[in-house]
């Protein structure tokens, strides 16, 4: 019992008012972070899918990129076509800001301009002249395989920051479970187990009280026979 008492607790009934106290607070609060838990746990459910898909789709994007790029470079001439994309612009500064999610803050990566405006080709850098459909094509598509891997980067990102905020939520509901609330518990019991302690020795020494009581009356009412 000892180990599962806080130490420097008085055993008064004031002081178990207060510990009882205390104990309803760390129950809500337990059940407020077990809400919470089970919140984080099915949204990272859901992301982890999302990023299964994702995933798939980056391959699947991958692979058609590089047959576009291979008949590209057979069509236009490697050389000619390394020229076209030594004139492409460079890729544009990223953004990345934070947005609050479930209260807590996840990172958000863009592009410092939007994707609709980038899609064009005007906006590709190089010229039509000497080009076919196949180099815009292959730019187009490594230009999405490029959003995609993009949008992968900050849902990752999302996930890793709702990870780290489920372990720590989760170590929170277990030091309630298994330290705070046990040792509230047992020091209620403790002081719980002083005050009757305490009640019985003062019920045994008001009666002891009264015994000598009663025997000094009686002492008292006896009268005294002398000798004469």
């Amino acid at each position: 019992m000892q180990r599962a008492v806080i130490s420097g607790v008085r055993p008064t009934r004031l002081e178990l008012i207060r510990l009882s106290r205390r104990l309803l607070i760390a129950r809500k609060g337990r059940d407020i972070l077990q809400e919470k838990l089970d919140a984080l746990v099915i949204e990272t459910t859901r992301i982890t899918a999302e990023l299964e898909g994702m995933e798939d789709s980056i391959r699947e994007q991958m692979v058609t990129a590089n047959k576009v790029l291979q008949i590209a470079g057979v069509l236009t001439g490697w050389t000619h076509l390394d020229e076209i994309a030594s004139t492409c612009w460079k890729i544009e500064e990223l953004e990345v800001n934070s947005v609050q999610i479930m209260g807590i803050r996840v990172p958000e990566i863009r592009f410092g301009q939007t994707e609709g405006r980038e899609s064009q080709r005007t906006s590709w850098g190089y010229g039509m002249r000497g080009t076919s459909g196949q180099v815009d094509e292959t730019a187009m598509r490594f230009k999405m395989l490029l959003y995609r891997i993009l949008e992968y980067a900050s849902l990752q990102g999302r996930y890793d920051r709702i990870i780290l905020e489920m372990n720590r939520t989760r170590r929170r509901v277990n030091a309630l479970d298994h330290m705070v609330i046990p040792r509230l518990q047992g020091t209620m019991r403790y002081i719980e187990f002083r005050l009757e302690e305490r009640e019985r020795e003062d019920l045994f020494r008001r009666k002891r009280m009264k015994q000598i009581m009663e025997r000094k009356s009686m002492e008292d009412t006896i009268p005294i026979i002398s000798d004469a």
